[in-house]
């Protein structure tokens, strides 16, 4: 693809995902999408075939980029707890730099019945077995316990930062006053530290 389509398609992408966000993907009309990237309709075609496939790619390149930031901390970082932390971050700054696309991506797209092909759900379960081979290399540096599933805590330490983020975005009672971005942050990884358990002292 060259360097202009290959714009033209980013351009259609980002697009795409404020329109969703804004109005919701089944609500949302690909006219919607070109009016908003200033694109002629009919050209829109030429780089995707329908709304569907439009979403998708949204899922596709973007989880991509949390795949390639995940290998990046494997190949910069040794620290099992160090890099899980650094994941963390990762996705909590790209909500604050892109809420809209956070939104699009937690809620939207595992609505569609065909984020579930294999082709979409072998890419998702990488990131998870990227981060089970993280909890593992901290389970046989004596980092974390050994009685628990490695792919159960890649589970829970995603499900807590995907929950998390979806109260920021969704829910209108929650006081993000109170409980600012970072303090989430920093409570999700006392939690991964620390467990819930009160500690003799």
């Amino acid at each position: 693809m060259s360097e202009k389509n290959k714009t033209k398609r980013d351009i259609i992408l980002k697009a795409a995902i404020k329109v969703f966000a804004e109005k919701g993907y089944h609500s949302s009309r690909t006219i919607d999408i070109s009016n908003e990237a200033g694109v002629a309709y009919g050209s829109l075609y030429h780089y995707f075939q329908s709304k569907d496939d439009i979403l998708l790619s949204i899922f596709r390149e973007r989880w991509q980029l949390l795949l390639n930031k995940v290998e990046k901390i494997q190949e910069t970082l040794t620290e099992p707890g160090e890099k899980i932390l650094t994941i963390i971050d990762y996705i909590f700054r790209s909500y604050q730099n892109n809420p809209a696309m956070m939104k699009v991506l937690i809620m939207d797209v595992p609505r569609h019945a065909q984020f579930y092909s294999p082709e979409n759900w072998v890419l998702y379960n990488a990131f998870f077995k990227e981060l089970e081979n993280i909890f593992r290399e901290g389970q046989e540096r004596g980092v974390y316990v050994k009685n628990v599933s490695p792919l159960i805590a890649s589970y829970a330490i995603y499900g807590a930062v995907d929950t998390t983020i979806r109260q920021y975005v969704y829910n209108p009672e929650f006081n993000d006053n109170e409980f600012p971005l970072e303090k989430a942050r920093e409570q999700i990884v006392q939690i991964l530290k620390e467990g819930f358990s009160e500690r003799a002292a």
